[in-house]
């Protein structure tokens, strides 16, 4: 028998190519995913967990956060396993806040679950207004981006804020890229990232092809956002490459920062005040030649009490203390700022155990201020911090809702004493010669929030600080079985000031107990860092940031550190948020939209 050959007729083929043409399959015009298996949602809203998480430092696989919100998202576009699909969506951002936040446990096992259940909240309502949008078949390129940020937005202000795992921290690397945000704020970025989600959502669920009057055409949702990815990533780096080629800055003051190590834990007794200072004293004297203008300590490192408030009540122990720092400052030749706690009396106070009001304050001591008393020095100048952590530094609702307050307050450790908030933003002025340049301090946890710095930088109409100098003391965030090796909080904090200088154009000093002192320019880049990770030895270390090369740091960007004083006034400095509000009351809209479409659909179907 023959063997049968099987060929293609060229002609046939034409027909049918010709016929697919004219009337394509209808499989082209309806959406390309519609998830049935359970596990198939569970292990794409895991990967986005992996893949978010190690987008941010200190992982820094900043790429990956363009596409790490996609999984997620196309768990919430089939029609199948609606129910089992928001579940996911949020045991995911449940398990991502959970994961990544773990160092907060340490402090308080209480805070750390409240607190993830509480963010998790976010991801809910951002799958639930992700799902709606969807089903109304809206580009996922322009919703994804306005949900997110505007959620981003709220979260900074709802219970006092938590500005933690923006989008826009994960691409702090991307010099060029963040320059924006001395326009938009953090929020520009992030709104950058989260479209890119947002237009590969679309590309991989969104029907293909629409049927038009001409026939059927590539849908313009997926043509208009990957056009506007790659726009806005031109625009972006075009902006960024243009900031960054400015000449605008002059050389500033040559500072000295000081880093020691004295990890903090509840039940573990803290470091004796005499040791503290002494030990931070030692090393100050070894900058005594380093021709500084100012040197820098970490947050509370002050024993409490140095503020000339109290100093004029003459406890002994206090005055020993000004007199050695009024002979320090004289013997390094320049001032120190420092943080301590400072306490005043309250005369009109209820209770007997709120006698004296303790403030979390960075403190300025002079070697040509006037010595009150014999050798007493008196500080010049001092700042105490405004926005305090909840929970942390103070409980709320002690005046409006006492019984409130009571209740909060027995779920936190009565070792971590309540402070009272600062009333106004202090500049510190450093007059060296001719020059004068002006500091303002956000203590801790303070500098996180934008809005916060730019009332410090930007006050009266004006700039009104060259220099951001951040005194922080991340000590309870080390390992209690590895005290020298620092947490992920040291490195996701130190991100942070990376977009406070880029907002408000000015160089960051950082001095921080336990964690990442460095110097960062006012474009964002990490010029310096005492690194954290050491082994065998304390996280210990001074940084001179006066232009020359160390061994003793490490130079994250190829050159020495330097303070560079900037001219450039920020549309940020001037304006504030105003992108985030825009992009917040678009994400009201869009949700109060949906909200009545759904409202008409169900009426349409009740009759």
């Amino acid at each position: 028998m023959a063997r049968r050959r099987h060929s293609l007729n060229p002609a046939k083929v034409k027909i049918e190519v010709s016929a697919l043409e004219t009337t394509p399959p209808p499989e082209v015009f309806q959406r390309r995913l519609d998830l049935r298996r359970r596990l198939s949602v569970a292990l794409l809203c895991l990967l986005t967990v992996v893949l978010l998480t190690i987008s941010f430092a200190p992982y820094d696989l900043w790429y990956l956060a363009y596409a790490a919100l996609v999984p997620w998202a196309l768990t919430l576009a089939g029609e199948s396993l609606r129910r089992w699909s928001l579940l996911c969506a949020t045991l995911a951002g449940t398990l991502f806040w959970a994961v990544n936040l773990y160092w907060l446990w340490w402090v308080t096992l209480v805070g750390y679950a409240a607190l993830v259940i509480y963010l998790s909240a976010y991801w809910v309502v951002a799958a639930l207004i992700l799902r709606a949008a969807m089903r109304r078949n809206l580009p996922m390129w322009l919703v994804l981006p306005v949900v997110w940020v505007s959620l981003e937005y709220a979260r900074s202000y709802a219970i006092s804020g938590f500005p933690w795992f923006f989008l826009a921290h994960s691409q702090y690397t991307q010099t060029r890229l963040i320059q924006i945000a001395d326009v938009t704020g953090q929020y520009g970025v992030s709104f950058f990232v989260a479209a890119v989600n947002g237009a590969l959502v679309d590309l991989l669920s969104a029907p293909l092809f629409v049927r038009t009057r001409r026939g059927p055409q590539v849908a313009r949702r997926i043509v208009a956002g990957l056009a506007f990815a790659v726009a806005a990533a031109g625009g972006l780096i075009g902006y960024g490459s243009w900031q960054l080629g400015r000449q605008t800055t002059e050389e500033g003051p040559v500072i000295g920062i000081v880093q020691q190590s004295f990890p903090i834990a509840l039940g573990v007794p803290s470091a004796d005040s005499n040791m503290v200072l002494r030990r931070h004293a030692e090393a100050t004297r070894e900058l005594k030649d380093g021709n500084c203008d100012l040197v820098l300590w970490p947050e509370t490192m002050l024993p409490t009490g140095m503020n000339a408030e109290i100093l004029k009540l003459d406890v002994p122990e206090l005055k020993a203390y000004a007199s050695e720092m009024a002979n320090l400052t004289r013997a390094i030749g320049c001032p120190i700022l420092a943080g301590g706690s400072t306490l005043y009396p309250d005369l009109n106070a209820a209770d007997p155990g709120d006698r004296w009001v303790k403030k979390n304050s960075a403190l300025w001591f002079d070697p040509d201020a006037e010595a009150s008393g014999d050798t007493l020095p008196s500080t010049r100048r001092q700042y105490s911090k405004v926005h305090l952590v909840p929970f942390s530094e103070y409980v709320p609702l002690k005046e409006t809702w006492p019984w409130m307050h009571r209740a909060m307050r027995w779920f936190v450790p009565p070792v971590m004493d309540q402070l009272t908030p600062g009333r106004e933003f202090t500049l510190f002025e450093l007059k060296r010669g001719r020059k004068t340049w002006r500091l303002a301090t956000p203590i801790c946890y303070e500098g996180t929030f934008d809005y916060v710095c730019r009332e410090m930088v930007f006050q009266n109409g004006r700039k009104a600080a060259d220099i951001l100098a951040n005194l922080s003391n991340d000590g309870w965030f080390v390992w209690k079985w590895w005290p020298t090796r620092g947490s992920n909080e040291h490195s996701q904090h130190l991100v942070q000031y990376c977009f406070r200088a880029v907002e408000n154009r000015v160089p960051v000093v950082r001095a921080v107990n336990t964690g990442i002192s460095a110097s960062i320019d006012s474009c964002g880049r990490i010029l310096a860092v005492v690194e954290q990770y050491q082994v065998r030895s304390a996280i210990t270390g001074n940084l001179l940031l006066d232009g020359a090369k160390r061994n003793d740091v490490e130079y994250l960007q190829g050159h020495g550190p330097r303070i560079l004083v900037d001219s450039r006034v920020s549309v940020y400095s001037r304006c504030g948020d105003v992108f985030a509000m825009a992009v917040s009351l678009a994400g009201v809209v869009l949700s109060g939209w949906l909200a009545w479409k759904r409202r008409k659909t169900e009426e349409g179907a009740q009759r």
